[in-house]
């Protein structure tokens, strides 16, 4: 029962991560998989997200659809993988701040004010646990 323990905390725990590793890695994980769920509609049903978007005050380009598409799919398996976290972390923050404000504020979308803000939580809270101060500080503590 060691052994499986100590594989669970090879996988679950990351260098890049100084505060709270094994919250911060399933964090990343989880939210990492449910940016890579959500951006899919985005390319599967895309005539209807331009239809969103244009419905949040937001113009209603295709590209814009997909390069926000895009940023959620590639920066959540980035996540998942655990490799370029703090900028993947920082554009889907950036992402889902654009989906609180147009999508529910603004837009008065349901799902952009109950699901958009626990996914910009979650990716703010995983770029807290990767700033470089907390690293170059975590470092000097434990010399």
């Amino acid at each position: 029962m060691g052994d499986e323990s100590g594989a669970i905390d090879r996988v679950l725990r990351t260098e890049s991560h100084v505060r709270l590793p094994r919250v911060a890695a399933v964090v990343r994980i989880v939210a990492g998989v449910l940016f890579v769920v959500f951006a899919l509609p985005k390319f599967t049903d895309h005539a209807q997200w331009v239809s969103n978007f244009g419905s949040y005050g937001l113009p209603e380009w295709s590209l814009l659809v997909y390069a926000t598409g895009a940023a959620e799919a590639l920066g959540g398996l980035a996540l998942v993988a655990g490799v370029l976290v703090r900028p993947a972390a920082a554009l889907l923050t950036l992402v889902m701040l654009g989906a609180v404000l147009f999508g529910g504020i603004l837009g008065g979308n349901p799902g952009s004010l109950t699901l958009a803000p626990a996914l910009l939580i979650a990716a703010a809270f995983v770029l807290w646990t990767t700033w470089p101060r907390a690293r170059a500080r975590h470092a000097a503590t434990s010399r």
